[in-house]
């Protein structure tokens, strides 16, 4: 079965995880900017991660619009990997009938510019006057304005099982 992961990484570790994963199974990866229709229609799997913004996987309507087939989607996000975060995303992004994966990353708060660094201290500061804070507002208070990595090859043992089951049932 041929495949390819095509990936959108802003600071890296998008991009070090679709390594990890085309690597582990063996094929092409390509930075989404580079990506040709024509390589997508070749492929019988396309594996397509990208990086989160406001919930929103970045370049995800791009690859839908050039008609990936058998589409399986990861994302990587600056939140620890949870259901809530995963089911959320997956909801967001409309991404109910496709086969998706939420892997942890990190931030590197100096790769980011000035603008987006500020809008960053701010929502910290905002979030650190909340008197009821998720588990989820108390990791941002921690983390917002900071550079970490959580990335970690286990997150995508998931997508690399359920690619090769689907291999070896296409053999079948």
């Amino acid at each position: 079965m041929k495949r390819v992961v095509v990936y959108k990484s802003s600071t890296g570790f998008t991009k070090t995880y679709a390594e990890w994963i085309a690597k582990e199974l063996n094929c092409e990866m390509v930075d989404l900017k580079k990506v040709e229709e024509s390589t997508l229609h070749q492929c019988e799997m396309v594996i397509y991660g990208g990086w989160i913004m406001g919930n929103t996987i970045v370049g995800l309507d791009k690859i839908k619009k050039m008609g990936a087939n058998n589409l399986v989607v990861y994302a990587v996000g600056s939140l620890p990997k949870t259901k809530e975060v995963a089911d959320s995303i997956q909801t967001k992004n409309g991404l109910e009938n496709t086969v998706f994966f939420y892997m942890p990353g990190g931030f590197r708060f100096e790769k980011l510019n000035f603008l987006i660094r500020m809008m960053l201290k701010s929502m910290k500061k905002s979030i650190a006057k909340k008197e009821n804070k998720t588990e989820t507002d108390v990791f941002m208070e921690k983390h917002l304005g900071t550079s970490f990595d959580h990335s970690d090859k286990k997150y995508i043992e998931p997508l690399i099982q359920y690619v090769n089951e689907e291999v070896s049932q296409k053999q079948n």
